[in-house]
């Protein structure tokens, strides 16, 4: 976690037990409804080449047969990749070493990028505190294979893209997160927000781009009582969804990355893949 002033923040953290994934909790919050986007996944976690030693899982957004976005954090230190597609409720275990998934669904190996900038920030201890957002969170997944489920694909904004939109524009928050009540409300019960890893999505809004990092960063509401939604621990990587054309296409905006307390309440922060740097990089993997 870190700490910005006197608030927590809290990385959506990918560094999560992999036991977890057998137990199962619900990501997204709020309004919570199952989906079927076929180019989100579960993207888990290796310390070393052979994938015998998996550390934990984020999500990811395929943006080409080959490529996906994810978030910077749940890159760093990372090895080695696998992807699937599954909706939910998925199960994992682990036999001799190597993960057994349960499922007719394709596993997709790859290996992870984290963003330069980013990478370097980090390891230079530069982007924490009041930095927080002095460098953008963001990773990408190159896989060994193209994947073959996949025939449609979300587009990428245009440069600035996001500072067009006015303040409460709909937006769509996806991810196989997992919600780690670290301290109930209410004198609730620990750990009180249980349900099944799978693939959920969620409607919010942006907030007015005025705070330090809206360059890199966008700040979106999660509201329950209002029928808007947020993102949880695990949900890192997961996009950021714009519908446009009348609802025929879809367009990633920015990537899951930050939420504002370790409850995973009030806003939340979302890196940009608006920003010419961001474009340019992604796109030359492309």
């Amino acid at each position: 976690m870190k700490k910005v002033r006197a608030a927590t923040w809290a990385i959506l953290s990918a560094l999560i037990a992999l036991a977890m994934l057998s137990g199962g909790v619900y990501g997204i919050t709020g309004n919570y409804k199952p989906v079927s986007t076929p180019y989100v996944g579960v993207v888990v976690l290796f310390s070393d080449v052979a994938r015998t030693n998996p550390i934990g899982y984020s999500s990811g957004i395929l943006i080409s047969p080959t490529v996906m976005l994810t978030a910077g954090h749940s890159t760093l230190g990372v090895v080695a990749v696998s992807v699937c597609f599954d909706k939910g409720p998925i199960d994992y275990s682990i036999q001799n070493g190597q993960i057994v998934y349960p499922s007719t669904e394709v596993i997709y190996n790859g290996i992870p990028i984290t963003y330069p900038e980013y990478e370097s920030s980090i390891v230079a201890g530069s982007n924490q505190g009041n930095h927080l957002f002095s460098s953008s969170d963001l990773g990408l997944i190159k896989l060994d294979t193209p994947v073959k489920e996949v025939t449609n694909f979300p587009t990428l904004p245009t440069a600035g893209f996001a500072d067009t939109l006015s303040a409460n524009t709909n937006l769509e928050v996806i991810g196989y997160g997992v919600q780690f009540q670290v301290t109930p409300r209410n004198n609730g019960v620990q750990n009180s927000w249980t349900g099944t890893l799978s693939q959920n999505s969620a409607q919010t809004q942006l907030i007015s781009g005025n705070f330090a990092g809206s360059d890199r960063y966008l700040k979106l509401t999660t509201n329950p009582s209002q029928d808007k939604g947020g993102v949880a621990f695990g949900d890192s990587g997961g996009p950021v969804i714009y519908t446009t054309n009348g609802g025929s296409q879809n367009m990633v905006l920015a990537i899951n990355a930050y939420v504002a307390n370790s409850n995973c309440a009030g806003a939340t922060y979302h890196t940009r893949i608006d920003t010419q740097q961001v474009l340019a990089w992604v796109t030359g993997f492309l």
